[in-house]
């Protein structure tokens, strides 16, 4: 980021003029001659090798006027050296004692030490202690390959504050920093940014319209409209504080992490990222939304957490009070886990889901998604999946392991591996009208199903069958449900802004 030295440039050379707010009074060293200039009453025109000390600080040049009011005029090669290292060069210096302002024009180059400023007219006003530039100035500096321009620069001795105004640019092999007003303080080293402001590096671009940047510690404070681009990563927010060493970003208030890669954002109050290891975290009322062609995932957790895989695929950790809502699937859990890499998405903790009529639950459930669609689904432990067939009547499948398999996020065939039990309600059409016909009741270690429009069409008992068909009217009460039945409609999300509420288990 921006080198101390390269703002402390301007108010070590500009302070040989401040020393001389009370006197202005030069003393002349030397001059090859001295003469009245009869056009110019009461001037003294000095002539080849001038040298004259001002202050502390020798000024020579190819010829001056000094003037009784004591105003001072220098032309051709003025040259101000001040200690070792600082040196000052122009055309043309002249010192007005009315309004106390000394003017130096034309091809001004002050050099201290690897530093050279450039501009054509530099003034130093000794009422206000400022001193600026107008026109256009550029500082360079060797050692760190910084080039700062502008159209104005101003530096007040008191405040020891420098100010640059109009296209401010500062260009370094590692980043540019393009600003409308840019301030430094001298004594904190540090820089203040006002109005629009960018900082471009190779892969990280960064936009405000308010913030600071230490220059020592390389900590920084983006506000108003804040905005961090690095690679396919974009972070948003009221207020990002960022750490330059680190790539360690904070993010305050409106949080907004987008991916365009992957093709999500994550929503918050509060967020965390770091652009080396492509590192984001977001709490308070965070929300993640997963764009698909014409559909939206929308998930809600107490905190998000995104990361790289080992191929640098994108992972997202959903923790604590989950819940997504999507037009034709929806869904609750402790914790969710989604890989980019292989579009699976695993749900934990008492997980439950809900693809259009079905309600499926488990202790672990995994989705493998593709487009935003249900591919394929693999129920882990106490598998449970439930529909309604009539009001108040449910079709059931239950097991240790369930495999489900999908077509437009519909149940197509279901695979019940170990300790398999079905209960469902075989239906005909009558008349016009779907009734009915029984109740059939299944226990068989494997089972295979087909399911046409949330209709159980084809039963294959594979190991170890046993059940029976009963009349409704006959079957025993205990025999409608499976052990471990909760139709749950209160969880499901009906909407987006259903996943911000909780209910108790």
């Amino acid at each position: 980021m921006m080198n101390r030295l390269l703002f402390c440039l301007l108010f070590s050379v500009l302070s040989i003029l401040a020393s001389a707010q009370e006197k202005l009074k030069v003393e002349i060293l030397h001059a090859d001659e001295v003469v009245m200039d009869p056009s110019i009453s009461e001037a003294q025109r000095l002539l080849g090798n001038v040298r004259f000390k001002y202050k502390d600080a020798l000024m020579f040049c190819d010829s001056a006027y000094r003037f009784n009011d004591g105003n001072f005029i220098a032309y051709s090669k003025v040259r101000i050296v001040q200690g070792d290292s600082l040196q000052l060069f122009s055309d043309r210096l002249s010192i007005d004692n009315t309004t106390k302002v000394a003017h130096l024009s034309d091809n001004i180059r002050l050099r201290e030490k690897d530093m050279t400023l450039t501009t054509d007219l530099l003034d130093y006003d000794f009422d206000t202690d400022i001193a600026s530039y107008y026109g256009g100035g550029k500082i360079t500096s060797k050692t760190n390959s910084n080039i700062l321009t502008s159209e104005q620069g101003f530096y007040d001795t008191e405040s020891k504050f420098f100010q640059f105004r109009k296209d401010v640019e500062l260009v370094n092999p590692e980043y540019t920093i393009s600003s409308d007003t840019l301030r430094y303080s001298s004594n904190a080293e540090q820089a203040f940014f006002y109005g629009p402001t960018t900082i471009n590096s190779e892969d990280t671009e960064i936009y405000c319209e308010n913030g600071w940047y230490n220059t020592v510690s390389d900590l920084c404070q983006f506000n108003e409209n804040a905005l961090i681009t690095s690679g396919s990563t974009i972070m948003k927010g009221d207020s990002i504080f960022y750490n330059g060493k680190t790539g360690d970003g904070e993010v305050f208030r409106n949080v907004e992490i987008q991916d365009t890669t992957s093709n999500y954002l994550i929503q918050g109050e509060y967020g965390r990222h770091n652009e080396r290891e492509r590192r984001s975290l977001v709490t308070g009322k965070a929300e993640m939304i997963q764009f698909f062609d014409g559909d939206s995932l929308f998930l809600h957790a107490d905190t998000l957490l995104a990361l790289p895989d080992s191929i640098g695929k994108q992972v997202i950790h959903a923790s604590e009070r989950v819940k997504f809502f999507k037009s034709d699937l929806q869904g609750k859990a402790d914790s969710l886990t989604y890989a980019e890499s292989d579009s699976l998405l695993s749900l934990f903790g008492k997980p439950i889901i809900w693809s259009k009529e079905n309600q499926i639950s488990g202790d672990q459930i995994d989705l493998t998604l593709n487009g935003g669609k249900i591919r394929e689904m693999h129920i882990d432990k106490n598998s449970f999946i439930i529909s309604e067939a009539i009001p108040g009547k449910y079709n059931q499948i239950k097991g240790k392991k369930t495999i489900g398999y999908f077509t437009d996020n519909s149940l197509r065939r279901i695979d019940v591996f170990g300790n398999g039990q079905i209960v469902y309600f075989p239906s005909e059409e009558k008349d016009g009208r779907t009734s009915i016909s029984g109740l059939n009741r299944v226990d068989c270690s494997d089972v295979s199903l087909e399911v046409k429009e949330n209709e159980i069409v084809k039963v294959a008992l594979l190991t170890k069958p046993s059940g029976a068909l009963h009349p409704l009217q006959k079957a025993q009460e205990s025999e409608f449900t499976l052990e471990g039945f909760f139709w749950n409609t209160l969880q499901r999300p009906m909407s987006r802004e259903d996943i911000f509420l909780w209910l108790p288990q």
